[in-house]
């Protein structure tokens, strides 16, 4: 239905109703004051209900006109010349058209005011892309700088010592052969690691930076993750405290699985080879905690805002993530926790050593 035809269909009902109205009043014995309210309060809601400034000046005409018709002696006739009345014709009708252009003034400023409310919102969502799509950027960039870094380190080490081996055949003794060896084999771990590591980051969704989760038993994650870690060759002494509580976490597993493996991995780098790691489980109102704790050598304090970032170059104490560059395990398991919506973050204990903790949300 046209616009104009909307609105001369809500005028003519106003105007009807108001009129039905007035007439009531008027055979109950109310005073004209009321019949003339009646008809500016008329005039107020058909110019809130319609588009220009035509209705609302045209139901002004009207009532001014019905006061005079319907509900002044003598009745149902027109009659200007009754003392005072051109002056009461007049004012109510200044008054009416004047409160006509005022509401439509108002509902055109309003409209504008959220015209500039959603330009200014679609505006500033369109910054947050832009500023979003250059984190990703920036990011992408510094995570193929840290991979390009640590591909090269463990595949020149391995090619050096295949190479030894190879030059050297049965003129090597036994110790240094063995040695050259697990050279290998320890590089070529920690390939495995770092492809984990990206196979991880490719299950997040790269258009909203999130995870598909389902419910799952936080205590049995962390199990799966210090066995799996427990498999491989170290000297350390693991122990895992969980509270008696079945504490549910939506998550994506296999993923949570991969932070805990970076970290505990990187607590075994930076620890004694007889020191103790633990990881422990507690939970507040919200969110379930995770705490790997080691009691190694600590963090340096200039290293602890650079921690999670990819490509960012650590001192030579090399205390932080890895001893082979700039790494991404700890960077991955930012990325991984953010995709759930919770927190990653280190300190350093009162006594030797750190802890990493993060929190997932249960909800």
């Amino acid at each position: 239905m046209p616009e104009k035809v909307q609105d001369f269909l809500k005028t003519a009902i106003v105007l009807a109703i108001a009129s039905v109205f007035a007439y009531y009043a008027k055979s109950i014995g109310e005073a004209t004051d009321v019949i003339s309210v009646t008809y500016v309060l008329m005039v107020v809601l058909i110019s809130r209900m319609t588009n220009g400034y035509m209705w609302g000046i045209l139901a002004s005409i009207f009532g001014v006109l019905s006061a005079n018709f319907i509900f002044t002696a003598p009745y149902f006739q027109f009659n200007f010349t009754l003392t005072g009345y051109p002056f009461t014709f007049c004012v109510m009708l200044v008054a009416s058209i004047m409160i006509s252009t005022l509401t439509q003034k108002y509902k055109q400023q309003k409209e504008e005011a959220e015209d500039m409310a959603r330009k200014l919102q679609e505006s500033y969502l369109k910054q947050i892309q832009i500023e979003r799509a250059t984190e990703k950027e920036k990011m992408k960039n510094h995570l193929l700088r840290a991979i390009s870094h640590d591909l090269r380190t463990p595949l020149t080490s391995i090619k050096g010592a295949a190479a030894a081996i190879y030059e050297g055949g049965d003129k090597l003794d036994a110790q240094t052969r063995n040695k050259l060896l697990d050279d290998i084999g320890n590089e070529s771990e920690w390939l495995i690691r770092m492809v984990e590591n990206l196979l991880s980051v490719t299950h997040i969704s790269e258009d909203t930076m999130k995870v598909s989760k389902v419910p799952e038993i936080a205590e049995e994650v962390i199990a799966a993750a210090v066995s799996h870690f427990s498999s491989s060759n170290i000297s350390q002494t693991i122990t895992v405290r969980v509270p008696e509580e079945l504490i549910i976490v939506p998550m994506d597993a296999m993923l949570i699985q991969q932070v805990l493996l970076n970290l505990l991995d990187n607590a075994c780098k930076h620890s004694g080879d007889s020191s103790q790691i633990e990881v422990s489980l507690t939970r507040d109102d919200h969110n379930a905690i995770f705490t790997v704790r080691d009691d190694g050598r600590g963090i340096p304090e200039e290293d602890m805002k650079d921690l999670f970032e990819y490509g960012v170059s650590k001192n030579k104490t090399d205390t932080v993530d890895t001893n082979r560059g700039f790494g991404i395990g700890l960077p991955t398991c930012k990325t991984i926790i953010m995709a759930h919506e919770g927190s990653l973050w280190a300190e350093n204990n009162q006594g030797p050593g750190s802890s990493f903790h993060f929190s997932l949300p249960m909800e």
